[in-house]
């Protein structure tokens, strides 16, 4: 499983870089970066609060993505 970030491609919608967005949002640039980067192990109810709100996003699909490898899902029952 392999879970990305879809920061980048929401920052370049409004011409932001990290610094800014950090600035805007009240979030360490710290988290910005990691985020943006896609190095986070897991991302706390405030971040995706904060950034589903900034980003006008209904959803938290909206920010982040879940590409699922074969191995993940076998055996799962849905």
């Amino acid at each position: 499983m392999k879970v990305i970030s879809k920061l980048p491609e929401l920052m370049q919608t409004q011409e932001l870089d990290q610094k800014t967005l950090a600035s805007k949002t009240g979030l360490s640039p710290t988290t910005v970066g990691k985020l943006y980067r896609g190095h986070f192990d897991r991302i706390d109810n405030h971040t995706i609060t904060t950034l589903c709100k900034y980003f006008g996003l209904r959803s938290i699909s909206g920010l982040i993505e879940i590409e699922w490898e074969e191995d993940d899902i076998e055996g799962v029952q849905v």
